[in-house]
This record gives structure tokens, sequence and C-alpha cells, in this order.
């Protein structure tokens, strides 16, 4: 601890610096693999600043019965969707002296041993960076751009908010099939037969894939309660905890999110379907600090960042409206 004093010196600003300068990589990274627990169901575009597109492909050329003169039009069907990241900066103001314990049976799975073993400096930066995964992990569901906004979830549009809107212009719905409204009340008692109405009215190419359905911790633990009542034979903590719904095969995997909860809303997908754009490890970001008075410094940070679905073909895509009548 004997590099964190009351009064900021000038070698401790300079330490400060340095760490900066050196661990700058590791420190971009952090707030990403602190929000892994939603990321991590998603494809991650790396390096992206500004626009990409992504095409989803799919042809109509068959066989038929031979005919000397037969001739037929190819087609190929190309949807396109683009995936947009917007930049982001933050500027903290920070003591050290409040982290002057941290390092006393500090247990962190997200900072590693050799951040730990580094110091208390690079410690210190870390555990600030780091809480910035939480709010990374809430935009990619409620995210809402907004240009003038002061927090995460005004960066950048998260699915819930693009798949608001593809419903608002018809291009999901319940004719398609990738949306499913329930519009009475999930239960304990329904939770099972709500989830395997789901999957049975789900689109037949995609009940074949490895889905997750990506849903409020609400839903999960209802899931859970209804199974049990329904199954009494049920060994407590042996089979209770039911991470697939009845009867998909075990190609549903239920996943219960708290960045969900509240939301009435429920996404049903592959992973490779999902995409998170970021851009945190080029020339054009950085981590910095400046001294602000005689016991604080400021640290600054950027990165860009942007959700997306790949496609919203029902064969790939189903959003889930619990939203009661």
């Amino acid at each position: 601890m004997a590099d964190v004093q009351i009064k900021i010196t000038e070698a401790m600003l300079e330490d400060y610096k340095k760490t900066c300068i050196k661990w700058d990589k590791v420190l971009a990274q952090l707030p990403i693999r602190a929000a892994q627990d939603v990321l991590k169901y998603f494809q991650t575009v790396n390096g992206l600043r500004g626009k990409r597109r992504f095409g989803s492909i799919s042809g109509q050329s068959q066989f038929a019965p031979f005919k000397k003169d037969r001739s037929s039009a190819a087609t190929v069907d190309i949807d396109f969707r683009e995936i947009e990241t917007f930049q982001g900066n933050v500027v903290e103001t920070f003591s050290p002296v409040d982290y002057i314990d941290i390092p006393l049976g500090y247990d962190d799975p997200v900072i590693t041993e050799a951040i730990k073993k580094a110091g208390t400096t690079l410690l210190v930066l870390a555990q600030i960076v780091k809480a910035r995964g939480q709010h990374i992990a809430q935009a990619a569901f409620t995210g809402k751009r907004n240009a003038e906004g002061d927090t995460t979830l005004d960066l950048c549009d998260g699915l819930l908010t693009i798949a608001d809107k593809e419903i608002e212009a018809g291009n999901i719905t319940e004719a398609k099939g990738n949306l499913f409204k329930f519009t009475d009340e999930v239960t304990n008692a329904n939770a099972v037969d709500v989830a395997k109405e789901i999957l049975f009215s789900m689109n037949h190419f995609m009940r074949r894939e490895n889905n997750v359905m990506l849903c409020s911790s609400d839903f999960a633990d209802k899931y859970n309660e209804s199974y049990l009542l329904t199954h009494n034979g049920i060994s407590y903590n042996t089979q209770y905890d039911q991470p697939f719904v009845e009867g998909s095969g075990r190609k549903l995997t239920l996943v219960g999110l708290p960045e969900l909860d509240g939301t009435n809303k429920a996404i049903i997908t592959q992973t490779s379907n999902l995409l998170a754009g970021c851009y945190n490890q080029g020339d054009a970001t950085s981590t910095d600090i400046m001294r602000k008075n005689h016991y604080e410094l400021s640290m600054a940070s950027d990165m860009w960042l942007g959700f997306q679905f790949r496609t919203i073909d029902p064969r790939r895509l189903r959003i889930v409206d619990f939203t009661a009548a």
C-alpha cells in the first residue's frame, strides 16, 4: 500500500500515467470482459468503427423432372442488415486514497491474478473500468440511441429497441412467425406449458437448430417452479434447475438474465445471430490520467459500441412478447 497516499505527489501522478500506457489494452478490454455474462451469447465484431453490413443468403434453385428445354431464372435472395457502432467516452474523477483497502482480501474473477500482482495503481484503475461492464451488458438489450444522453444506455440501440422498431415496421410479426405474443399472466403453474407452446409453434427449421431463449430471471424461475410442480418425482437440487425447455430435444436452452427483468420480452435465436460491435484497442482509443487537484485524479477513456441481429428470418429469430392484455 506504499504507493497509495492521501496527497497526490508528482511521483504518484507519473506512476498512474505510466500504468495507463503500459496496461492500456488491458484497461480497454476489462469492461467488455466484465460484460461477458451477456456478451458470451453474442458474436463479437471487433475493430468496428461506424457501419458494416452482414448478409443472409437464401435461394430457390431446385431440381425437377428432366426436360430438354427446361430453363428458369436463378433466384438468390440476399438480405442485408447493418450494425453500427457509436463512439462513447467517460471522464471520471477519483481519489486513490478511497481504494486503499482494495488489496486486503481482494477477490474478483474479472480482475486477473496478473493485474492483482502488478500493484495497487493498476488494481485501482482496473476496478474503476471494470464497473462499466454492467452498463454495457444492460445496453445490449435496452439501450436506446440518444446522442445527447449521459449514460451507456444512450450510446446505442439494444436488441429489444431494435426489435421494437422492426415490429413497428411490420418486419417482425406473428404472421411471419418471428413474433409470439402471450397476453395471459405467466405463473408458477403455467410456465412450462407456456414455454412448450412457444416451442411447438416455432418454425420447424429453427427448432432443429441449437437455440437460446434469453429471458428474464423471473420467467426462468417460474419455469423451474412450474417444472417442479408438474414433475412430482424430481429430487431437489438434482434435476430442479432445468436448462432446456421440455420437448425441445435439448435444443432450446433457457437463459435467465437480470438485464431482461421488467422488459416483458424474450429473444429466441442462435448465438451466431447476435452481433456485438466493438472498437476499443486501436489508435483512436486510449485511457489517460491527469491531475484534478491535490487529492483527486481524472481518468478519461473512450470506445465504440453497437448491437444488431444478423437476420430476423423466422428460421433464426423469434421475439416473445409477454405483455399482459
